[in-house]
């Protein structure tokens, strides 16, 4: 009776948020301090969705179940979405029982089955809308590419991520033995890594194959550097590599120590051709 009636508590608690959740595969221990209800050992929480899938799965090496939330030591999670599997690790979580949000620390990662990775050391999940966010720096990394930010908001299902400030962005290109590359500007013919750095935010949409970047842009390359108050970079959808590039508000085209000077700067990568509109001014450094 003494063991039911544990079982019952710890349900309770849990399930408050008005969700169904299962618990599976709980060893009960003593007390550990007189504000936790129970301590939980090697424990797994399941959510199902209407009509008996699984929403996502909550399993923890040890936890505490207190009054408004369950503390979990070594927590790790999947999310089933449509055609996409998350996986978050973080060796610390907290489960608020009032808004099911999952907040992790110490070495979070978080990874989906389409290759994203991402990394920071404190990240809220909520479990419903399954977005992730944080307000510490965070890298996101693909084959493709490389985002390290301060700050994000990121809907990895979705495929969809904005970063709030201090953005360095890196494209590189395929493999060696047949992948094409992966440039960003026009004066780029033999860099395999373009970098894009600004002040933020960053707007990036996997799914609409577009990242706009705000703030003080800037684009290194070994031919020369570009810098504007917006970029705006569009991917072939089939290829991932970059089809256009937009830079618009106080464009300048830096090659060496002559500088080309535009309100706007249009390169359109199949064609080869940069469009320099709204007369354009050149500078040229004679020695």
């Amino acid at each position: 009776m003494k063991r039911t009636s544990l079982f019952i508590i710890i349900l309770a608690a849990i399930a408050a948020v008005g969700h169904t959740l299962v618990c599976q595969n709980i060893c009960f221990a003593e007390e550990k301090k007189e504000t936790a209800q129970q301590e939980v050992k090697d424990f797994s929480f399941v959510q199902y969705k209407e009509g008996g899938a699984e929403k996502w799965k909550l399993n923890g090496r040890s936890a505490e179940v207190l009054d408004n939330r369950v503390d979990i030591e070594y927590m790790s999670a999947l999310s089933f979405g449509e055609g996409t599997m998350l996986k978050l690790k973080a060796n610390k979580g907290i489960f608020d029982k009032g808004d099911n949000m999952v907040h992790l620390s110490d070495n979070v990662v978080v990874t989906s089955t389409d290759g994203t990775k991402l990394t920071t050391d404190h990240m809220v999940w909520d479990a419903d809308t399954k977005n992730v966010s944080t307000d510490g720096r965070v890298s996101i990394k693909r084959p493709d590419m490389e985002i390290t930010g301060t700050g994000a908001v990121c809907d990895i299902e979705g495929k969809t991520a904005e970063l709030k400030q201090d953005i360095n962005a890196t494209f590189k290109s395929g493999e060696a033995g047949g992948r094409e590359r992966f440039e960003t500007v026009p004066y780029v013919t033999d860099r395999p890594v373009t970098t894009i750095t600004c002040d933020g935010p960053l707007e990036l949409n996997y799914n609409q194959n577009r990242a706009f970047f705000h703030g003080n842009v800037k684009v290194e390359d070994s031919k020369g550097n570009i810098m504007a108050d917006r970029i705006d970079v569009y991917f072939n959808p089939e290829t991932r590599r970059v089809k256009c590039v937009v830079a618009t508000g106080n464009v300048r085209i830096i090659n060496g120590e002559n500088v080309t000077y535009s309100e706007k700067a249009i390169y359109l990568v199949d064609q080869g051709r940069v469009i320099l509109p709204n007369r354009p001014r050149l500078v040229i450094q004679n020695k």
